[in-house]
């Protein structure tokens, strides 16, 4: 089989639009086709990457846009992690799309991780009312993020306030660049972001991910991709939908991760969102919506996706203040995405007694066990 035809292709909906995802082995050998096709005519494009960026990866993104006829002007984007979303590092990507003399029938060829890939799409949303945005996603998360749910930037300690749509037109993934193994924390955010979608999409999808949970994990870089695709489509199906309630549940899982860590220290982002689901899981079984046996099998299914449960020290009293900080800081009434059923995560209202009972069960499953 040549790299051509080992190379897949599929669309995602976007809200108004699409994104074309590519991968496979060769599929980097596309970028500059990819972009000079997101154009037509090509003449300007910039190329973003983040500190700390393969240079070998970049020259070689250099190299296929002049191929294609392109003026290329180098970029990298300033700051590390979540210090890339920030006013101050949308100001500097505004700048150098202005230094580049960027226009609307121009590209941007953005490399890299989930944060530098959300500021760009930040960015060239805005840029000249839209200006074409290709990614190279450089971990398993990154692709999921650019093409559907781009993170918001960071404004004066609130964090993801600015919000943006994912304007993606494409996306080019190849397995040696993007995936990193199992262990990787985008590997294990990208796992859990696949159960937070099927949970959403269907109890069809969730099956399939559940059928499909021994290939994910076989370690093999070009299965991850395949499911990856598939994930980015359903998620795709979620941010793109007319209903308001629908879209919410794209967050699934990560609003009480966000509570969650800022009482828990060195734990990662990943476990974090498991541990949501598994928490919003138990709120709705005892909302009387969700069934037990899909409870578990949630559960079930975190396990064989390599998420197992959290040991952690936590006070019942700081989570509930920490989960009413963080949606309160959102929206005037205090409500939690729970699944009512596989296919169905929607914003329910707590009652007090409710919230008190499930922290504290959930503090004293999760405390670390005495030798």
């Amino acid at each position: 089989m040549s790299e051509s035809e080992s190379v897949q292709k599929c669309w995602v909906s976007t809200p108004g639009s699409s994104c074309g995802i590519r991968w496979g082995e060769g599929a980097l050998d596309q970028a500059g086709k990819v972009c000079r096709d997101a154009v037509g005519r090509p003449k300007r494009a910039l190329l973003a990457s983040e500190p700390g960026a393969d240079a070998d990866l970049t020259d070689y993104l250099g190299r296929l846009l002049v191929g294609e006829g392109f003026e290329v002007t180098p970029y990298e984007v300033a700051g590390e992690g979540a210090s890339v979303r920030t006013l101050d590092a949308a100001q500097g990507a505004f700048e150098a799309l202005a230094r580049a003399g960027m226009t609307a029938d121009d590209v941007c060829l953005a490399v890299g991780g989930a944060d530098s890939l959300s500021l760009m799409s930040h960015a060239c949303s805005l840029w000249a009312q839209g200006t074409p945005l290709v990614v190279v996603p450089t971990d398993e998360e990154a692709l999921l993020r650019a093409c559907t749910t781009p993170r918001g930037l960071d404004v004066g300690g609130a964090r993801q306030m600015v919000a943006v749509r994912a304007c993606a037109k494409n996306a080019v993934c190849e397995p040696s660049v993007m995936v990193h193994g199992l262990g990787s924390e985008g590997s294990r955010m990208a796992r859990a972001l696949m159960v937070a979608t099927a949970v959403s999409q269907s109890e069809k999808e969730f099956s399939a991910l559940w059928d499909r949970a021994e290939q994910v994990m076989s370690g093999d870089p070009v299965l991850f991709c395949g499911q990856l695709a598939e994930t980015a489509k359903g998620r795709g199906h979620i941010v793109s939908s007319t209903s308001i309630a629908i879209r919410e549940s794209a967050r699934y899982g990560e609003d009480i991760a966000a509570a969650l860590a800022t009482l828990v220290a060195g734990v990662a982002p990943s476990t974090l969102v498991a541990e949501g689901m598994r928490f919003a899981a138990r709120l709705s079984v005892g909302l009387g919506k969700l069934s037990v046996d899909d409870m578990l099998a949630q559960d079930e299914l975190l396990e064989a996706l390599g998420l197992p449960a959290l040991a952690c020290e936590v006070d019942p009293a700081a989570l509930r203040a920490a989960l009413r900080a963080e949606r309160f800081s959102r929206t005037n009434r205090f409500m939690l995405l729970v699944p009512e059923a596989l296919g169905r995560v929607r914003l329910a209202n707590l009652d007090d007694e409710l919230l008190r009972e499930h922290t504290e069960a959930w503090c004293a499953a999760h405390a670390p066990q005495a030798e």
